[in-house]
């Protein structure tokens, strides 16, 4: 069969499974790492709540406590509050990168794969074009050729639409006004 080469083609798209496949390995690894510092960071509320809750008890009862535990606990508050503002705000630094990263993957797979379309796409129109070419050079072989002394007579096809201006059939078959093209009659 002339046509396209069903290696190729499931070569390509056995490649383009690979690269999907990759990206989906690496977006989940991203989301992962993403769930983790989610994790952490719901540690450090939780933390941050805790404290709060015993620094509660702890003022409820702030006439039986001497001032230095009073300030203790609070800068333990100040301490945790910069713990969790550095952990949200690593984290949404790493989802930042993350969803970047991801981003950048994404585009990356696509432009490959959009590129490799049109090469293929390319080559399968130049395959196509020489087949054509081709095919119109036997046409035009077999072409009847008027007898010498019989210049008015009519060609034996004459209600062929392939061999009614033989001479543009190329342009015909090409642009999709032949015989056989949609919309034609």
């Amino acid at each position: 069969m002339r046509g396209l080469d069903a290696g190729k083609v499931y070569g390509y798209l056995d490649l383009l499974a690979d690269q999907v496949q990759a990206t989906e390995r690496e977006l989940s690894e991203s989301r992962a790492r993403n769930e983790r510092l989610q994790a952490e960071l719901q540690r450090g509320r939780a933390e941050l709540q805790r404290v709060q809750a015993e620094l509660d008890q702890y003022e409820q009862a702030g006439d039986r406590v001497n001032e230095q535990v009073v300030q203790m606990f609070s800068q333990a508050q100040l301490v945790v509050e910069e713990m969790v503002q550095d952990v949200s705000r690593d984290a949404r630094e790493r989802i930042g990168q993350a969803r970047a990263h991801e981003r950048r993957i994404v585009a990356e797979a696509m432009d490959t794969a959009g590129q490799q379309v049109r090469s293929y796409a390319k080559t399968a129109q130049a395959q196509m074009q020489s087949i054509v070419d081709s095919f119109g050079a036997e046409v035009d072989q077999l072409a009847p050729t008027p007898l010498s002394g019989e210049s008015g007579s009519a060609a034996p096809h004459q209600n062929d639409p392939l061999f009614d201006n033989s001479g543009d059939w190329p342009t015909r078959f090409r642009n999709g006004s032949g015989p056989d093209s949609p919309g034609s009659d």
